[in-house]
């Protein structure tokens, strides 16, 4: 019984929402962690001719977790957010569930993807290709599940629920711009530093 209610939680968003929400929140962090591992781990293997197995492992364990714990806090905080000021009734904890354990097939999905690419040691690219169907199939249901579980937690209607999906990704992409450019501006800012003292070194 237990193995239909999982096998049904998958391909039902309400049944995965449910789901998600009977689970406490540190398991949705370990779940996040779990998302990041696969998916970090399964990039990397596609770049085998230059990493060893090893370093590719260590890729995934070190950063897998944080970088699925920032992109899943920043997104969960903004959608909350959006969904707040449009009068949505979901907690602060709902949307981080919700996306740890939407995004869980499409981690099991890549890092399978990435043990086939191991498998076949330098595939043709007619392989590749064919073998990234399952994982961007698995994606676009992910992201449907996500989508459909995120308007019912906040109690939306379609067109209002598809609206702060829309302002979530656009402010999303805002503020992983903005990081970015932050970054280089004090990576340049860095460079000339240096350069201004070396100079003042030989002066």
């Amino acid at each position: 019984m237990r193995n239909i209610s999982s096998f049904l939680m998958i391909l039902s968003p309400r049944m995965m929402r449910q789901f998600a929400m009977e689970r406490s929140q540190m398991t949705a962090v370990a779940v996040n962690a779990v998302n990041g591992i696969f998916i970090v781990t399964a990039v990397s293997m596609t770049m085998l001719g230059l990493f060893t197995g090893l370093l590719v492992a260590l890729l995934g364990i070190l950063f897998g977790p944080l970088v699925s714990f920032t992109v899943s806090s920043i997104y969960s905080r903004i959608e909350w957010a959006v969904g707040r000021r449009l009068g949505g009734s979901a907690t602060l904890d709902d949307p981080y569930r919700i996306f740890a354990w939407s995004l869980l097939p499409f981690g099991v999905a890549c890092l399978l993807y990435g043990c086939i690419l191991f498998v076949f040691i330098k595939p043709e690219s007619t392989t590749v290709y064919v073998e990234l169907i399952p994982p961007v199939v698995v994606l676009l249901w992910s992201m449907w599940s996500y989508c459909s579980n995120i308007i019912a937690a906040q109690q939306f209607t379609r067109i209002k629920g598809i609206v702060s999906l829309i302002l979530t990704f656009f402010l999303f992409l805002v503020v992983i711009a903005g990081g970015v450019g932050f970054f280089l501006l004090l990576t340049n800012y860095g460079k000339d530093v240096f350069f201004l003292k070396e100079i003042f070194f030989w002066l």
